[in-house]
């Protein structure tokens, strides 16, 4: 009998039943990947499955599960995997910070844990180089969203394909009415997503609900098995990293900007990003925030044989 302990971490969060829940594997080893399929879909939710690193120069190993598969990279479920280590004691985080080296699928990442007076561990997490892809039209993604393609373009500048380990287009909303709208079809995203081979859409504006934040985001990705999630750390890195590529933040070497999301699923979250940049040209993206353990718990199953993957 297998008996493998997992957490639940709501991941930009302070308290919990906010932010964005994952579910946290603490010790994956000898987990066959079908087993990791098995657990996340059991939980309903984006997993991440801890392990010791496979390749020199990590600290440790994350794999990141849908209930659809394997994925190379999901930021909240990495910054939800190191509250989870840090609550359980595995990570002692003194009060001059430490730094870590996260294997992912999408390359070796670097995590820093600062413990704070509130006693929350804040995780950033540096995310992979941006790459900027072609721009879309206005119009093409107005008739996916049903919005007035005018609403889609901010000092000229319009949609464009972004990625900071996941490939989305960020479409800049002028509008509040338009990014506090309701969404309830993803099949025309969907269809526009699958069109220009993106997982995603996020939607970003400087209309926010709380005068904290720079910018409020929404990510819409039908075709993972929701239509927008409450929290991603990859969407908030492709927009600030188009929004500072576009000059649409303060100018510096260094932009620290406040991003918000989640309040049309009624669980608002907030998270810090910083991105560098040298010339023209964006350096680092890194995005930062605390998580909560809100279940601790563990699966039930009989096993033939515990064997580690290489």
């Amino acid at each position: 009998m297998a008996i493998i302990p997992f957490h639940i971490v709501d991941a930009f969060a302070r308290q919990p039943f906010t932010g964005n829940p994952a579910a946290i594997i603490p010790n994956a080893t000898g987990l066959s990947e079908q087993e990791m399929l098995n657990i996340t879909g059991e939980l309903s939710m984006e997993a991440g499955f801890i392990l010791p690193p496979s390749v020199a120069g990590a600290d440790i190993r994350l794999r990141f599960f849908t209930r659809r598969g394997e994925a190379a990279l999901s930021g909240h479920v990495a910054l939800a995997a190191f509250a989870s280590m840090a609550d359980r004691g595995f990570y002692r985080v003194p009060p001059e910070g430490v730094e870590v080296k996260l294997e992912t699928g999408a390359g070796i990442l670097p995590v820093r844990m600062e413990l704070q007076s509130d006693g929350h561990v804040l995780v950033t997490l540096e995310l992979p180089p941006p790459r900027f892809g072609e721009p879309v039209s206005p119009g093409e993604v107005a008739a996916a969203l049903g919005a007035p393609a005018e609403s889609l373009v901010t000092r000229g500048i319009g949609p464009q394909r972004v990625s900071c380990g996941f490939d989305q287009i960020v479409v800049p909303v002028c509008e509040k009415e338009i990014i506090r709208g309701e969404f309830t079809s993803g099949e025309p995203i969907g269809r526009l997503t699958d069109l220009r081979g993106v997982g995603g859409l996020t939607l970003v504006c400087n209309k926010t609900f709380s005068e904290e934040a720079d910018f409020h985001l929404r990510f819409f990705h039908p075709r993972m098995g929701v239509l927008e999630d409450i929290a991603s750390a990859t969407s908030m890195g492709a927009a600030a990293a188009y929004l500072a590529h576009h000059g649409l933040t303060p100018p510096g070497d260094l932009v620290d900007l406040v991003t918000e999301q989640g309040h049309a699923l009624g669980r608002p979250n907030m998270a810090r990003l910083q991105v560098a940049r040298s010339g023209a040209r964006i350096t680092s993206v890194k995005v930062s925030g605390t998580g909560v353990v809100v279940m601790r718990g563990s699966f039930h199953f009989p096993r033939k044989v515990m064997k580690a993957e290489g």
